[in-house]
């Protein structure tokens, strides 16, 4: 772990609700330290799977659109976040690349004061079978990591319907929150 740090917490978004969750998170902490925040989002190109003979195959997106859809889901998260917790002046930076999200918030991870993700709660054995980025990087980022533990999926589906962060008709108190520091 490098022992030089700066003011900046890095946050892993996805467009999801934990994703929403953990900016959430990383927007309150730098409001109370004066912190910025760089929000990282990333994509790839996923192989497409052939359906069975005779059924229409639609072209994949492009990189460019991949991109654009990328950087539309940090913007919709950051959007939904400040119109939940407020803008309390806080600088927000981001980035968007085609990589695997775990090795990109690592890198990223390198003088941050913080690295903030969620948590999509997927059990031991699927976070086994499909890879878990929080587990990823709590276990290789260069400074101190914070998984926003994820909710119920039923409250999760609900609230992201509507727009809203879960639980933002009784916003989330992290000045009193139980998180912890994954080293």
């Amino acid at each position: 772990m490098s022992s030089q740090t700066s003011s900046r917490l890095v946050v892993g978004v996805d467009g999801s609700p934990q994703g929403d969750d953990a900016l959430a998170f990383a927007l309150a902490e730098a409001a109370r330290c004066g912190d910025e925040v760089l929000l990282v989002t990333t994509w790839d190109r996923t192989p497409v799977a052939l359906g069975l003979p005779m059924t229409p195959v639609t072209l994949p997106p492009s990189d460019d659109d991949l991109r654009d859809g990328a950087r539309q889901a940090q913007a919709e998260a950051l959007t939904r976040a400040l119109s939940v917790a407020g803008d309390h002046g806080v600088t927000v930076g981001s980035e968007v690349f085609e990589c695997d999200p775990g090795a990109r918030l690592v890198e990223a991870s390198r003088g941050a004061r913080l690295l903030v993700v969620g948590s999509r709660s997927l059990g031991a054995v699927r976070a086994v079978l499909l890879g878990s980025v929080s587990r990823y990087v709590a276990r290789h980022a260069e400074c101190p990591v914070v998984v926003v533990p994820g909710r119920h999926e039923h409250e999760h589906h609900d609230t992201h319907e509507r727009g809203e962060l879960p639980g933002s008709e009784t916003p989330r108190d992290w000045g009193s929150s139980t998180l912890t520091p994954v080293y």
